[in-house]
């Protein structure tokens, strides 16, 4: 009898402290669900924003008869239009052939990553995409 007692009195606590890690535990792997979600979306975002800006930039190039700004702002309005948030931060035409080549950045919105050293990194999406003016 006195055994069941001590051990009773040693056990008083324990589900509730293994429930607590759960819970924790649970929390933390909700919020990496969601920083990878958002980390994923935003990357294919920015590629694809990428993407438009080079090919808008490319064709205002070739029927602009080779007006590098009017190709500039084409590659401004495609990334403003793809995403708000994201920058142009690099835009290179190549003269002869009319190659137009954009860099699209942007720092991604999660919860826990970004404040993280080792997931920082992360949380920069950047695309770099080159296109042809396509042909009349």
């Amino acid at each position: 009898m006195m055994l069941t007692r001590v051990l009773r009195a040693d056990e008083r606590g324990l589900i509730g402290k293994i429930l607590v890690l759960w819970i924790v535990l649970g929390a933390l792997l909700l919020v990496a669900a969601i920083d990878t979600a958002q980390i994923l979306v935003t990357r294919y975002r920015v590629t694809d924003a990428a993407q438009t800006a080079a090919f808008e930039a490319g064709s205002a190039y070739r029927s602009s008869d080779g007006d590098r700004r009017a190709a500039y702002r084409a590659a401004l309005e495609a990334v403003e239009e793809a995403d708000a948030e994201a920058k142009l931060s690099r835009f290179v035409i190549d003269a002869p052939t009319g190659r137009v080549t954009v860099t699209v950045t942007r720092r991604v919105p999660t919860i826990l990553a970004g404040r993280i050293g080792l997931t920082r990194d992360l949380t920069r999406a950047r695309a770099t995409e080159t296109a042809e003016p396509a042909p009349f």
